[in-house]
């Protein structure tokens, strides 16, 4: 008799959830009822891609430019060597996975470069015997891909580094003036559009001294395509996967850069 009053103690409060004024069943959740609730749907890819916007900004330290061509730093006589910058602008598209990123763009290359005087270093030194060159709306249009490994910190932020290939496609020329020919020296100079224009006539003269008057000597000629490598590093901040923010470093088109990317996510 005690146990079976200690019995219906235990149940009585379980009996007394059950509404029995109530025409439905009590539902009592089971693990076949929490399967048959809809489960959240899972991605259909395994992977995300991003449509952006691109901006680099190239600069050749002059130290490096100094091995090959001189720097006048003390003639006034001789013209200054340019400074050689660019800036890029294009678009870019990207597949993603957990740590993988192929990354495949184009833009518009624009040289920062001021027409100026190029000689080359050589001993013993002659500084009459370089090339004036001036770019006439010169310009490159760059196509490329690029592999970024990523190290993911957390949800939101992230570290990337690769490398890639592209070609460069050239618009526009860089035109050229020569020294002028020296008539005493039949193994120098023969490329002159004008051979007997000069200062005051003179043959033989500068190429910085020939432009004020003559007409160019030409263009520099370069195959159709130049192709190059890229070496990219840098964080990206991830906004929910909805966009990104990525900020990269290290070699563009041949050149040191410094850039930023910005892209929506679908």
């Amino acid at each position: 008799m005690l146990l079976s009053a200690a019995l219906l103690a235990l149940a009585a409060p379980a009996f007394a959830q059950d509404d029995p004024s109530s025409d439905e069943p009590p539902v009592i959740e089971t693990a076949a009822t929490a399967a048959a609730e809809p489960a959240k749907e899972p991605r259909k890819r395994k992977f995300l891609m991003e449509v952006g916007f691109r901006g680099r900004y190239m600069d050749l330290p002059d130290s490096l430019l100094d091995l090959a061509y001189f720097r006048n730093d003390d003639d006034d006589t001789i013209p200054d060597r340019p400074h050689v910058s660019a800036y890029s602008l294009g678009i870019e598209f990207v597949i993603k996975d957990e740590k993988a990123n192929g990354i495949f763009y184009v833009e518009y290359l624009n040289p920062l470069l001021k027409p100026g005087y190029w000689d080359d270093k050589e001993e013993p030194a002659d500084h009459q015997d370089g090339s004036w060159m001036e770019p006439d709306k010169l310009g490159l249009v760059l196509i490329g891909a690029n592999y970024a490994y990523e190290l993911k910190a957390n949800n939101w932020f992230s570290f990337l580094f690769g490398a890639g290939i592209g070609g460069a496609i050239k618009i526009g020329e860089l035109r050229e003036w020569q020294p002028g020919e020296d008539v005493a020296n039949p193994d120098g100079n023969n490329n002159n559009t004008e051979v007997d224009c000069g200062p005051a006539g003179q043959m033989g003269s500068a190429a910085y001294e020939r432009r004020l008057e003559c007409e160019d000597d030409g263009t520099i000629e370069t195959p159709p395509v130049l192709p190059y490598i890229d070496i990219n590093v840098g964080p990206r901040f991830n906004i929910s996967d909805r966009a990104s923010i990525r900020l990269e470093g290290g070699i563009h088109a041949l050149l040191p850069y410094g850039g930023a990317s910005v892209g929506i996510t679908f």
